[in-house]
């Protein structure tokens, strides 16, 4: 497996899928979608993953032309599990990279105030370079500007689009394979501080007892 590996969380109708096809042409075999089972193809160019064993499988594809991977998450498996699986399929394939990691947004969600919603939203921002919001009304402008705010008042460096329904978001730029992520866990380790290291990022870190030291709620299974 080589190529540019790009990494998608989203909430239920948060359109990303939509959103992404039109970043890739459909006869263009360099590109491939990995898909959880909850999530269909909607005809685009790809496949389902399974889990097994804390792993991403998925069927072996013959096609040696693909130079980018859309991996679609799952918002049924612990979250912190997926990304050390990442981590375990990045050093299982040298020749892959990590491109840029994108969190979708359904901001008719924000509206519920829900407490496992904004932890989540908050564990996926300090992964993500780019968050996008989709479905924004005017009972929901102000939801998404306040969540903005707070985010660059925390100063974290990533990006952040409005989907709209007539103009689509710039996708070449969101997709420029330069990181903005809070989260160092993808550098190459020699470039790392110990405190940068997988084992000691906030998500992924766990307690003695095995448990999470911060826990990533599970809000859509």
């Amino acid at each position: 497996m080589k190529g540019t590996l790009f990494l998608i969380l989203g909430t239920p109708e948060s359109k990303r899928r939509a959103t992404l096809a039109q970043a890739v042409d459909p006869n263009d075999t360099t590109s491939h979608f990995l898909l959880p089972a909850e999530l269909g193809l909607n005809d685009l160019n790809g496949g389902h993953w399974r889990w097994e064993k804390k792993q991403f499988i998925w069927e072996k594809i013959s096609n040696d032309d693909i130079e980018e991977w859309f991996l679609f998450l799952s918002n049924e498996i612990d979250l912190a599990e997926q990304f050390e699986a990442l981590l375990s399929l990045t050093q299982e394939n040298e020749d892959l990279k990590i491109g840029r990691i994108l969190t979708f947004i359904n901001s008719e969600l924000l509206k519920t105030d829900s407490n496992d919603l904004r932890n989540w939203i908050d564990a996926c921002a300090h992964f993500s370079d780019v968050m996008l919001f989709s479905h924004r009304e005017n009972d929901n402008a102000g939801m998404i500007s306040n969540l903005i705010e707070r985010f660059k008042n925390k100063y974290y460096p990533m990006e952040t689009h409005i989907i709209g329904n007539k103009k689509s978001p710039p996708l070449n730029r969101i997709l420029t394979p330069i990181p903005l992520r809070v989260s160092h866990i993808f550098d190459p380790k020699e470039l790392l501080e110990p405190e940068d290291s997988a084992e000691n990022d906030p998500y992924l870190a766990s307690q003695p007892n095995g448990k999470r030291i911060i826990p990533i709620p599970l809000p859509f299974k």
